[in-house]
């Protein structure tokens, strides 16, 4: 882990209905985890919402942070 490092943690819901191009461009558009978490759960929703979508979203910081 380095700092500067964004972290997802997806059930299928996310992984299998959206392509991974499209997970890539949202976990580097979106600024903070949580705008990330709520454009990845609308993508999945839009995209398919055949099964639950849950997933989380953590960056790497430095300690103290």
């Amino acid at each position: 882990m380095r700092r500067g490092d964004r972290y997802l943690l997806c059930s299928d819901g996310l992984s299998g209905a959206v392509p991974a191009a499209a997970l890539r461009r949202v976990l580097a558009s979106a600024a903070e985890p949580e705008q990330a978490v709520r454009d990845l759960v609308a993508l999945a929703n839009d995209t398919s919402g055949a099964d639950n979508v849950s997933c989380v979203v953590a960056d790497v910081v430095p300690a103290g942070d």
